[in-house]
């Protein structure tokens, strides 16, 4: 399972790197975490983003969803033969996303003719061709949430979303090959007094307290780059997040393998070992509940199956 950083910025446009968006891999899925401004250009660097197997919006604030706007434009017009995009969106997020199509277009389908939009229940997993999300409750100023993605080998990636500390994000997290974690905030009194966000070193620690000897630090402005880079360089295993940056994560196996580079990006190898659809559908995603009734989603899609 491959991480690739496609954004690591905030609302705020800048140009080192577009907002939120995280592309995860393996040899046959790709699901793109977020949808921030710039995402999608920037995706179009790494692979064709009209080839995304899913899209995962962690909560509806325009910096993690508003570029579904300019992947439907890349999206056909007329006779979309290779089947609509899935995107996955929290709770209530299918009328924010409605009215938004009624915003900036005459067609009041102008989403829903290319994107089978679902609203999933976050208290129940998502497989997506062979890899498998489950969700965790951030907090934050609006409903969100962060997810834990895992791989078919058993490597997990816990994604924090933004969130201020969050214990829930650190249970959810135990186990997991990487965290990826929002480092929004130069300094926590700058937040609400119902923290939303974290200060590079809460990311870390809580990282540290999932006991994940990995992390990536994503969602900062670009003038914190260099104290984001200080509490990276003060933990082993801390990494900043660019655009490009891959992650290869392998599951059960020693952490201490060297990095090694691939295209598109720098790269670290995460426990590695020392041996080293058509017809306006798309197949391989399930919803499935904890107690394996398949209740998960609303406005289920075509070639959606819940089971």
């Amino acid at each position: 399972m491959r991480l690739t950083v496609v954004g690591s910025g905030t609302s705020q446009p800048q140009p080192e790197t577009p907002a939120s968006g995280l592309l995860i891999e393996t040899d046959s899925t790709a699901v793109l975490v977020d949808c921030g401004q710039g995402i999608i250009r920037e995706l179009m660097s790494y692979r064709d983003p009209r080839e995304l197997d899913a899209i995962v919006i962690g909560h509806m604030h325009a910096d993690h969803y508003i570029d579904l706007v300019s992947l439907r434009y890349l999206l056909p017009w007329e006779g979309v033969a290779s089947g609509h995009i899935p995107v996955l969106l929290p709770p209530g997020g299918k009328a924010r996303v409605s009215s938004l199509a009624i915003g900036i277009n005459e067609r009041p389908t102008f989403f829903d003719d290319a994107f089978s939009l679902i609203e999933y229940d976050p208290s129940h997993r998502i497989h997506v061709g062979d890899l498998t999300l489950g969700f965790v409750e951030g907090q934050h100023y609006v409903p969100a949430w962060g997810c834990i993605v895992t791989g078919p080998d058993g490597a997990r990636i816990a994604i924090s979303g933004d969130t201020g500390p969050s214990d829930g994000f650190v249970a959810a997290a135990r186990g997991s090959d990487l965290v990826v974690a929002e480092a929004t905030l130069a300094d926590s009194r700058f937040d609400d007094p119902r923290r939303g966000h974290l200060t590079a070193e809460e990311a870390i620690e809580m990282a540290d307290k999932a006991g994940v000897p990995r992390v990536v630090l994503v969602h900062f402005r670009a003038e914190l780059q260099e104290r984001i880079d200080r509490a990276c360089v003060a933990r082993p295993g801390a990494i900043a997040g660019r655009p490009g940056l891959q992650v290869e994560v392998v599951a059960d196996a020693r952490r201490s393998a060297a990095p090694k580079p691939v295209d598109g990006g720098p790269v670290h190898r995460i426990g590695e070992t020392l041996d080293a659809s058509g017809g306006g559908q798309r197949e391989g995603i399930a919803m499935n509940g904890a107690d394996g009734t398949g209740a998960g989603a609303t406005g289920q899609a075509a070639g959606v199956a819940l089971n």
